[in-house]
């Protein structure tokens, strides 16, 4: 069984041809593009599907990680479109369809397929129940337990952890909220903060790696610890799961705030033992594989309820 996993992030769009047993057999990337509208997305979509698809005869499926509050089972972006413009409303799976006609096309949120990967394969394999947060653009989260898998809320609301209120009456969240934790930990965030304290601007991973040479990116960088090991004390108390995984890009700088971040959650959660925080094993590619095993699941449900 072979199906496409597709990737969109606020920057780029990851797409690969999963195996049943997660192997990436093959991968292409494009731009997301800044501002460019949801037809282009789209259109950007399809151009990575078309080229995945090109000489593959047997594909059965195809999966897509969004941003965004996403009605999965429509595959249709609700009233927030994460991180990218306009992409509140848009049909992925309407617009996508028509030109697959022969695919089974299935959508979900960006973070939950990264933790259904991370559940079936990473580093989520062994725990009962887990929350997913991933730093990247944004920040997003899932809730999954083995008995009942992705938790998506009345409203398809559930777990969207970056929309958290860190900071009451804080910085305004493209969300309309304000305060968002992802507002004070994702890479966007880094990047705002450093530029609002230097008057320069400098990518994320710059900032990382500028940690013991630049003392205004050792400030912002552990202010991010210190704003995720809050945060993370939080969820324990809210929750109780048996892990706390860390994934997205974000986390490929983990040398630069990971121990901060572990030493802070320590001092401020009241009782730490039985979870534990981890980091994702498929990093970027969670994205992918988890959207591949989303349209298998579906795909396989859907013949189990035709037998």
């Amino acid at each position: 069984m072979k199906v496409v996993g597709i990737d969109l992030g606020g920057t780029k769009i990851c797409g690969g041809i999963i195996s049943d047993s997660g192997l990436i057999l093959k991968r292409v990337e494009r731009d997301t593009g800044k501002g460019v509208g949801s037809e282009e997305v789209i259109r950007r979509i399809s151009l990575v599907i078309d080229e995945l698809l090109e000489g593959e005869e047997d594909i059965i499926g195809i999966g897509i990680g969004s941003p965004g509050f996403i009605d999965t089972f429509n595959g249709k972006v609700l009233t927030v479109g994460g991180n990218i413009e306009g992409w509140a409303g848009t049909d992925i799976k309407g617009n996508l369809s028509k030109k697959y006609p022969n695919h089974q096309i299935f959508v979900g949120n960006d973070a939950n397929v990264a933790a259904i990967c991370e559940g079936w394969l990473g580093a989520g394999k062994g725990f009962d129940s887990f929350l997913m947060i991933t730093l990247g653009t944004g920040l997003g989260g899932a809730i999954y337990t083995k008995k009942q898998g992705i938790w998506f809320g009345q409203n398809f609301q559930g777990g969207e952890l970056g929309h958290g209120i860190l900071y009451p009456n804080g910085r305004k969240c493209s969300c309309g909220q304000r305060g968002c934790v992802e507002q004070y930990v994702s890479g966007t965030a880094i990047e705002k903060l450093y530029y609002e304290l230097t008057g320069n601007f400098m990518k994320g991973k710059d900032i990382f790696k500028s940690y013991d040479s630049n003392k205004d990116a050792k400030v912002i960088v552990d202010n991010f610890a210190n704003n995720l090991a809050i945060y993370i004390s939080t969820l324990k108390n809210i929750f109780d799961p048996e892990g706390i995984i860390v994934g997205g890009g974000v986390i490929n700088s983990k040398d630069y705030w990971w121990d901060k971040m572990i030493d802070s959650y320590y001092d401020y959660v009241n009782d730490p033992k039985g979870m534990q925080i981890v980091p994702a094993i498929y990093l970027n590619d969670a994205g992918m594989i988890g959207a591949g095993k989303l349209a298998m699941d579906n795909i396989l449900s859907m013949n189990v309820t035709e037998i």
